[in-house]
């Protein structure tokens, strides 16, 4: 990916924001295990690290350390059994690391990365990433999802200034991280609808052209899905780069839209109910590949009605209170005084119909193509797939929309007197 040019391309753009990204080098070739050294010190990264890893990225990046030493850096390392949750704990503990070193190189994906993310900008730190397995969208983002009191909260914080990448890695990586990134692209059909229905509703900010780059991200995504389980090198470099350009998107919005719409909340609330349970939540891309299928299903019916009438919505918040729990109900209810439909005119809703339709016929679709491609990548489609019971399941597509502040489709079906339930299980 041509960094120089995409940032041309954001110059100047229509939606009078301007777009900018921290992201310096994006280097995702073969054989760069041996060039980290080499990359790094050429994008001026300062020789003082503290590498963060956990087992299992460490073995796949063996060799890494001393092609560090040798090319100059002083190495400081915090290794981890098996890094799959990001917490805050996490955070708290590198603050106090970084307080030795310069920066923080991230040998990893996912939740490793989210850690040093946060960390980093709490501390003024410099930040960089060696990617190890394609499994998420998130390495160029700029927010950090991480788990707190057993709440998902997304922190607003700052890119990597380098993202390295060794495509003999990455095509080498468990078939289950390739196609978790494979799930997390397939998000974005839903997150653009959302995007434009919160921006009819609601007048939320959108940005035509970044919604390209994600459509192109996502055309790119789906012409490799036969290859996503696949050893291929060409294909993985590609696959990598469209997660990349998906979290630069975040970036130049200043907010997750291009990324994330309600699958991604369905899924941080089954996440963070499995967490208090004692649970692995299983691998974010998963999670999120078979909520964008529900979630489809059920954007598709709604779009099949020919017209509705909205009015004010009347929640029993004890039994979303119930439904969230001791633990996590103080936070959801931060998030919902006032609920963010308390700025929605229902009429607004009734009058511009036929537009919210268009959107989700535009942007989604078919739950039968979608199911054609996650064949053909290989991917996750079933709740039992990720261990997520019907119980789970249904409450995460009822109560998942008051986990954030922020409108999306789902949040609007109770002033449309929907059922979600009832649009999802009945054909």
């Amino acid at each position: 990916m041509d960094l120089v040019a995409l940032k041309k391309s954001v110059q100047n753009c229509p939606c009078g924001k301007e777009h900018r990204f921290d992201l310096k080098a994006l280097e995702v070739d073969s054989g760069n295990l041996n060039r980290v050294g080499e990359i790094l010190s050429a994008n001026g990264f300062p020789k003082r690290i503290l590498v963060v890893a956990d087992n299992n990225s460490l073995r796949v990046s063996n060799g890494i350390i001393e092609n560090l030493i040798d090319s100059g850096f002083t190495v400081e390392m915090r290794v981890y059994d098996d890094m799959k949750e990001a917490r805050m704990e996490e955070v708290d503990e590198l603050r106090i690391l970084l307080r030795r070193v310069d920066g923080i190189l991230s040998v990893g994906s996912g939740s490793c990365n989210d850690i040093c993310r946060y960390s980093t900008f709490l501390e003024n730190k410099a930040f960089a990433i060696f990617a190890t397995a394609p499994s998420m969208d998130g390495f160029a983002s700029d927010g950090a999802p991480i788990l707190k009191n057993g709440f998902k909260i997304s922190y607003q914080c700052h890119q990597p200034s380098i993202i390295i990448a060794d495509t003999k890695i990455l095509a080498k990586a468990p078939k289950v991280l390739k196609q978790a990134g494979f799930g997390d692209m397939m998000a974005k059909f839903i997150a653009m609808a959302d995007w434009r229905i919160a921006n009819i509703v609601h007048g939320d900010y959108i940005c035509p052209k970044v919604m390209e780059l994600v459509r192109r991200a996502l055309s790119e995504i789906v012409e490799l899905a036969p290859y996503v389980s696949c050893d291929d090198e060409r294909a993985v470099k590609a696959i990598m780069e469209s997660l990349v350009l998906s979290g630069l998107c975040m970036q130049f919005t200043n907010t997750s839209r291009p990324a994330s719409g309600a699958e991604h909340v369905v899924s941080h609330f089954w996440e963070c109910k499995k967490i208090e349970r004692g649970e692995f939540a299983d691998y974010h891309g998963k999670k999120v590949g078979v909520s964008t299928l529900m979630i489809a299903k059920i954007y598709h019916k709604v779009a099949d009605m020919e017209n509705v009438v909205a009015r004010k919505e009347n929640l029993d918040w004890d039994k979303i209170k119930e439904a969230y729990g001791p633990a996590l109900t103080p936070e959801m209810m931060s998030l919902n005084t006032p609920t963010i439909t308390e700025e929605i005119d229902p009429s607004v809703i009734t009058e511009n119909w036929q537009e919210i339709r268009r959107a989700i016929k535009e942007e989604i679709p078919s739950v039968t193509e979608l199911e054609r491609l996650y064949a053909l990548a290989g991917a996750t489609t079933s709740i039992y797939d990720i261990k997520v019971d019907k119980k789970l399941c249904d409450d995460g597509l009822v109560y998942h929309p008051f986990m954030r502040k922020r409108v999306n489709l789902t949040r609007l079906l109770p002033m449309l007197g929907l059922d979600i339930l009832d649009l999802y299980y009945n054909d």
